[in-house]
């Protein structure tokens, strides 16, 4: 197994408070394609240096040391050897590894913590890595902490008390959710009562004691807590007033629960000739299929960004039937200086699946070579699309575009595909 690991950077300067490499690329191709043609191809500023690191060991952990002030621009991890490499992972600092619910718990919750102890850290958590903006989707695909944290990173308030309910159950507290008609906080059962902690709004209150906190409960007879501790995000204390004290229409909402689930993981594998690029900045493609679509915002603090997957199957010693659905009547030939995939006395064709914890957003697919090529689409390999078809006896040599089989403003996005080549010729 060996890998290539290449960082480009800017050195100088500061580095935004709250960046976030590998953040969803928060799109339907007609939507995105004003911004797709000004910045068709991603282009990050000239680095200032490049590391590079070839590792050997299947369990292998590379350091980088990074000087002080360094602007991160984008991460490439290349596989540049004969076998997959399957689940890589790029931890910063020590920080943030949320590959899984559970890594994430690992990094919030420590052994011999108090249960009040585990919701608070929970709930600070969630105030200091997500941010308010409409959600790029109206159901359980925001509700995942996962997903809801390094594809997207943002979301409304019912977002973030999901979150928080999933990530308290995952650590072994009783948790719920209340809708409020105009807002939605979680509680949490601890110290022998319910306790509303709102990482949306920042805050949560304590009562006179000034050590247990109130529920929501307690919250509707005491408007007196809400004015005494002011949030930080919503500053019409008036306005949350009206909204806890109006007892009649704050119902608990137990169809988030339904619409949530802790499953989603950052899993990946590169194959021979695969790799993976995060990038700092974005070319302004995103997904969001909710009912205020809009781009989310791109600020120093509030960012996203784009990454590309990179795939060249290397032919050389048959190499690239590794990771490949299927092969069938193709093999691998040298033509010149190069090896070429060519059809054994017929028709042939090669399937690959492609599978990422982002969402896919655009694609291409470069085809060289002569004869007949077919390149087909589907989602899960029972029905195809057919993309392109070259003109018989031509010379190909050219870019096929899949943006528009790519699910973007409607539903869910599309997290795997398969791309199917039938070929009688040479590529």
């Amino acid at each position: 197994m060996r890998i290539i690991l290449i960082l480009t950077l800017a050195l100088g300067g500061a580095a935004p408070a709250a960046a976030q490499p590998g953040r969803q690329t928060p799109a339907d191709p007609a939507a995105n394609r004003d911004a797709r043609e000004k910045r068709d191809q991603p282009a990050p500023r000239a680095p200032a240096g490049i590391h590079h690191r070839i590792v050997s060991n299947p369990d292998d952990t590379y350091r980088v040391q990074l000087p002080r002030a360094v602007l991160n621009r984008s991460i490439t991890i290349a596989n540049v050897g004969a076998d997959p490499v399957v689940n890589p992972r790029l931890i910063a600092n020590g920080r943030r590894n949320w590959f899984s619910t559970a890594d994430i718990l690992a990094g919030i919750v420590t052994p011999g913590m108090s249960d009040r102890d585990k919701a608070l850290a929970i709930w600070r958590f969630l105030v200091d890595n997500r941010y308010h903006d409409a959600p790029a989707h109206q159901d359980i695909e925001m509700h995942d902490p996962v997903r809801f944290l390094n594809v997207y990173g943002y979301g409304f308030c019912d977002d973030s008390a999901t979150n928080f309910m999933v990530l308290a159950g995952q650590a072994g507290l009783k948790a719920r959710v209340w809708g409020l008609s105009g807002h939605v906080v979680p509680e949490a059962w601890f110290e022998g009562g319910w306790r509303m902690l709102d990482p949306d709004g920042k805050i949560y209150y304590l009562e006179d004691d000034g050590h247990a906190i109130a529920g929501v409960k307690t919250l509707e007879q005491r408007p007196d807590l809400i004015h005494k501790y002011p949030s930080p995000y919503y500053t019409n204390a008036e306005k949350l007033i009206a909204i806890y004290c109006s007892a009649d229409d704050n119902k608990l909402a137990e169809g988030y629960r339904k619409r949530s689930e802790a499953v989603h993981t950052m899993a990946f594998t590169l194959r021979p000739g695969e790799s993976l690029t995060r990038h700092h900045d974005n070319w302004g493609v995103y997904f969001t299929s909710h009912s205020s679509a809009r781009e989310p915002r791109n600020t120093a603090r509030e960012h996203f960004g784009n990454g590309t997957f990179a795939f060249a199957p290397v032919f050389e010693n048959d190499i690239f039937r590794k990771g490949a659905d299927s092969v069938s009547n193709l093999r691998a030939e040298r033509a010149g200086d190069t090896w070429v995939l060519a059809s054994d006395h017929g028709e042939g064709s090669l399937v690959y699946r492609f599978a990422s914890p982002y969402p896919y957003l655009d694609g291409w697919v470069k085809i060289a070579g002569h004869g007949r090529v077919a390149l087909a689409f589907s989602e899960t390999g029972d029905t195809w699309s057919e993309i392109w078809t070259s003109v018989p006896g031509a010379k190909v040599d050219t870019t096929v575009r899949l943006g528009g089989y790519f699910r973007t403003r409607t539903g869910r996005p599309t997290y795997a595909y398969r791309l199917k080549l039938t070929l009688d010729g040479q590529v």
